[in-house]
């Protein structure tokens, strides 16, 4: 029997749809392991729009992920309203056994209609961040399965669940868009070739301003954080040191403040070829967020260390902490302090070299653990039961009319 499996996502950061192209690429291809997969995206934007605004004012986000787990129980209707009709046409046109959810309130939009439907789809948590995932277990603690980045987030996950769901928890791998691998292999005088071109075409004549004498310098904050290094980037830019390109994602107010700045090259939302390019052509990358992604992306094309200057508090945190225990970057909130460590580097990249190894490093290893995906996917449709679903949708009908939720008949 094939279990057809759908990976879903919701534009709510380009972190949660990174991980479901890296699902859907290392599951696709396993039909002989009895698997088809396919994606589900849905492009409301409600999720990702409010949080940007709540994320303006650090105490309100601060005092919201305190306070978020209740929150969602007492609006829950609310929260979930925005996906309920893309999810029940989901459930309908594909009829999937299994449902991996990168977004844990799609997580809990799918378990909601579980529940009232009497539906029999597992429905699996996707934990895209490492550290504590308290909040991704207890927006939606009912779903059937989570999948996790390591060991240390699967132990701290099953401290939110029953014993009876010890073996509810497994642990996932990523894989990147192929064009950081292209971009990591090409040759440099390439890459300068076609960032050139890319240039000209994303800034017209300010394209001019590039000089070829100095360090290019990249400022990268996922789709729409870079504002955090508002300050940094200012004084960079005063100081005529460097090329400086940052991605503003979303952010059309700091494009528009920045790109009349001499010596400062600003671009929109990327598509991920010529984000790969310009990380690529970049001497040294600023990280304004330190999302798993991201963090991944940088270390394939494995050119330099990374360098963090700011990060979600809360969310991140454990981000922060694996970039000193690997040994891949260094995390300096002073703006000062940051430029005299981008500077110490540019003077002899020779004495981060361990930093760009030790990248490579863990690199191979989460392709490792990607190649391994499918087995967790096995492990949870060999514990599906074989359900007589006519038989099934019957005694729903009689238990929605007299009022008694009958056993459902197994086969065989």
């Amino acid at each position: 029997m094939t279990n057809k499996v759908v990976i879903t996502s919701v534009d709510a950061g380009g972190g949660h749809v990174a991980v479901m192209d890296s699902l859907f690429k290392t599951l696709n291809g396993h039909e002989d392991k009895h698997i088809e997969v396919e994606k589900y995206y849905s492009k409301q934007s409600k999720y990702d729009n409010i949080y940007r605004l709540i994320a303006r004012s650090p105490m309100l986000l601060e005092f919201l992920h305190f306070s978020s787990i209740q929150l969602v129980k007492w609006f829950k209707p609310l929260i979930t309203l925005p996906e309920m009709s893309g999810a029940k046409n989901l459930l309908k046109e594909s009829k999937p056994q299994i449902i991996l959810s990168t977004h844990p309130f799609q997580s809990l939009v799918f378990q909601t209609l579980k529940e009232k439907m009497g539906l029999s789809q597992d429905i699996v948590t996707v934990i895209c961040d490492y550290g504590d995932p308290k909040e991704y277990v207890q927006y939606a603690p009912k779903v059937d399965y989570f999948i996790v980045r390591d060991e240390e987030t699967r132990q701290k996950a099953l401290k939110y669940l029953p014993p009876e769901k010890a073996d509810s928890v497994f642990i996932f791998g990523t894989v990147v868009n192929e064009v950081f691998e292209k971009y990591h292999d090409m040759p440099r005088e390439q890459v300068e070739s076609e960032f050139k071109t890319f240039l000209a075409e994303a800034c017209g004549e300010k394209a001019k301003e590039f000089d070829d004498a100095k360090p290019t310098l990249l400022v990268v904050g996922g789709s729409g954080w870079v504002r955090k290094s508002n300050r940094l980037i200012q004084k960079m830019a005063a100081s005529g040191k460097y090329n400086l390109l940052v991605c503003c994602g979303k952010d059309e107010g700091l494009r528009n403040e920045f790109c009349p700045k001499p010596g400062v090259f600003c671009f929109g939302f990327l598509e991920q070829e010529k984000l790969a390019l310009i990380e690529a052509k970049a001497d040294v990358a600023v990280l304004s967020t330190l999302a798993p992604a991201t963090m991944y992306e940088l270390l394939t094309i494995n050119r330099y260390p990374l360098f963090v200057h700011r990060y979600h508090a809360r969310q991140e945190a454990p981000h922060i902490k694996l970039l000193k225990d690997w040994k891949i970057g260094v995390f300096e909130p002073d703006d000062d302090a940051m430029m005299l460590q981008v500077d110490e580097y540019l003077a002899d990249p020779s004495r981060y070299r361990n930093y760009i190894e030790n990248g490579a490093v863990h690199c191979a290893e989460e392709k490792r653990k990607a190649a391994a995906n499918y087995q967790f996917i096995q492990k949870i449709a060999s514990k599906r039961q074989v359900i007589d679903l006519e038989a099934a949708r019957a005694e729903h009908k009689g238990a929605k009319k007299f009022g008694d939720y009958p056993k459902l008949k197994r086969l065989g």
